[in-house]
């Protein structure tokens, strides 16, 4: 498990979300209180889908990246004039 403190100097957004991710896992399994667990378990899922679309930007990313490279130089040129 990944220190949240250390996490968040880093500046990782994702790895700050997936230390806090951890610790709330953890908190709710050791919850005694109804209303802490409630709590938790909604900021635990709001974390979830953080990094859910953390990870689905950064696919869309490498996808449109892996795109651009397929495209040859000579098609850039051309879509270069026709575009003026």
């Amino acid at each position: 498990m990944t220190n949240l403190v250390d996490a968040a100097k880093s500046g990782d957004k994702r790895a700050t979300l997936v230390a806090l991710r951890d610790i709330l896992a953890a908190t709710i399994q050791n919850c005694d209180s109804g209303r802490d667990m409630a709590s938790n378990s909604k900021r635990l899922m709001e974390v979830i889908a953080e990094l859910e679309a953390i990870d689905k930007e950064q696919e869309e990313k490498r996808k449109r990246e892996d795109a651009a490279r397929k495209v040859s130089k000579h098609d850039r040129l051309k879509q270069k004039h026709e575009n003026g």
